[in-house]
């Protein structure tokens, strides 16, 4: 049984499981004059060999000489304006989660489980409270739930996750 997480790890669980590189664990340094150059393109080709998107830029100025390759075959997102790298656009994380929300290849994919809090359920969402639901209005999340069955059932049960908290829930991506 695991007794205690250390936050570092809870964060690269964070980045791995959505398809992140964090460009942090390549030992970058943001003071704009340290050559970065190596550990970026490591990042780039180690994200493009794993087929992960997006490499995660945290906050700095993060300098290189010479030439980054293959730099269009990733998305550099980050969570602050002052994060930098010369010729490389960095999205702002917030911007591309709202983005990918609203498009059919979210970050989270169809069946995707994540800890919600607010009382509001988010657009293209259920709760995880064991509710029936339309399988023809759900039919992506029925065949991820259910893979191939001979006959499909008129409605299926969403998992029941609750957490007997009004704030605080678990939410299962639906569309």
């Amino acid at each position: 049984m695991i007794t205690e997480l250390k936050m570092s790890e809870l964060k690269d669980l964070f980045f791995y499981v959505f398809g992140i590189v964090p460009l942090q664990n390549y030992n970058v340094v943001g003071d704009g004059i340290t050559d970065n150059r190596l550990n970026i393109q490591q990042a780039i080709y180690d994200a493009i060999e794993v087929g992960a998107k997006y490499i995660f830029v945290p906050k700095g100025n993060y300098y290189y000489s010479n030439t980054l390759f293959k730099t269009s075959e990733v998305i550099f997102i980050g969570n602050s304006v002052d994060t930098h790298i010369e010729g490389i656009d960095i999205r702002q994380f917030p911007d591309l989660w709202n983005e990918a929300q609203s498009s059919s290849s979210a970050l989270l994919p169809i069946g995707g489980i994540t800890l919600y809090a607010g009382k509001t359920i988010p657009k293209n969402y259920l709760e995880c409270n064991g509710q029936a639901v339309n399988t023809e209005e759900y039919m992506s999340l029925y065949e991820v739930l259910n893979g191939e069955v001979e006959e499909i059932q008129p409605e299926f049960n969403i998992p029941n996750l609750t957490t007997e908290n009004e704030t605080t829930k678990y939410i299962i991506r639906a569309r």
